[in-house]
């Protein structure tokens, strides 16, 4: 999933709480084999060749995630959709070449996206694709859908103290730190990348964070913003620097950060208000260099 997964996991045996996460991980690894679209031989992509062709029948981990993004994507009007893919690909291409893609190519592309090309049979466990080209992307919420089912795992094993982390970007924290004391994340400063603009104490919780080419890597450069909306087929455009979302699923949470990161704060708020359990965290530009 390009990013490393972290865990630290509380208990009195050592050696069991290792066997734990070697299961958890693992779990994460064939999630990793099955969700990535730029693996020829995940399902995934497999899917994505064949689903236009005929219903596609799936395992259910996938069906369900895929179910989570079908409900996301209505719940936000579409600004959250993993089948953005066409134009994922075109923007992927326009920032290895330092050119824009045409408006035609853009407007090409928008006819395959849209969640409304997706069909899901919960009776079969199948999908299907109305036209082609239509193929999914998960990027925007294979991460938290990994760290649900590595906690999941996590519970089941009887452990009660434990911190997910799926490159800092999607972090829950099951229970407590080992003392009581809560888990206690940081949200980045968008410039000063060392320092923190607010912390996040989750408890049983999950906390997303998406964000423009300040929230990343300082050493990245982006010649586009690289979060694209699906609506409009272009690089977001939002007087957000960062949108952080809390729930108790880290899959929501992960989609959720998408979404409220493209369409800003009167959208998240909203949002908040509508849906019990979820709350965001915002940092806004309010000024050149103001945050």
């Amino acid at each position: 999933m390009a990013c490393e997964f972290e865990m630290i996991l509380s208990g009195p045996d050592p050696a069991y709480l290792e066997q734990v996460a070697d299961l958890a991980l693992d779990e994460i690894t064939r999630l990793d084999g099955a969700l990535n679209c730029f693996d020829p031989a995940s399902e995934v992509s497999y899917l994505n060749a064949y689903a236009a062709r005929a219903p596609v029948i799936v395992e259910p981990s996938l069906f369900e995630l895929l179910a989570v993004a079908r409900d996301v994507s209505r719940e936000t009007d579409g600004a959250f959709d993993i089948t953005a893919g066409p134009l994922i690909d075109l923007w992927r291409k326009a920032e290895r070449t330092g050119r824009e893609p045409p408006s035609e190519a853009i407007g090409a592309a928008l006819t395959r996206v849209g969640m409304e090309h997706v069909t899901l049979d919960e009776s079969s466990n199948s999908i299907q694709f109305d036209r082609e080209g239509v193929s999914i992307n998960l990027g925007a919420v294979g991460k938290g859908y990994a760290v649900r089912r590595a906690v999941e795992i996590i519970r089941e094993y009887g452990i009660e103290s434990a911190l997910v982390s799926a490159g800092k970007s999607t972090v829950y924290g099951l229970g407590t730190q080992p003392d009581g004391e809560p888990w206690r994340i940081g949200i980045r400063h968008p410039d000063r990348l060392d320092e923190r603009v607010a912390a996040v104490e989750p408890r049983d919780e999950a906390m997303s964070t998406s964000g423009g080419p300040r929230q990343r890597d300082a050493a990245v450069e982006e010649r586009f913003e690289h979060i694209i909306d699906p609506v409009t087929g272009r690089p977001a455009q939002t007087d957000l620097i960062s949108a952080t979302v809390i729930t108790p699923d880290p899959a929501l949470s992960d989609a959720l950060s998408t979404a409220f990161y493209l369409r800003g704060r009167a959208f998240a708020l909203d949002y908040c208000r509508a849906h019990e359990g979820v709350r965001a965290l915002l940092v806004e530009a309010v000024g050149e260099g103001e945050f």
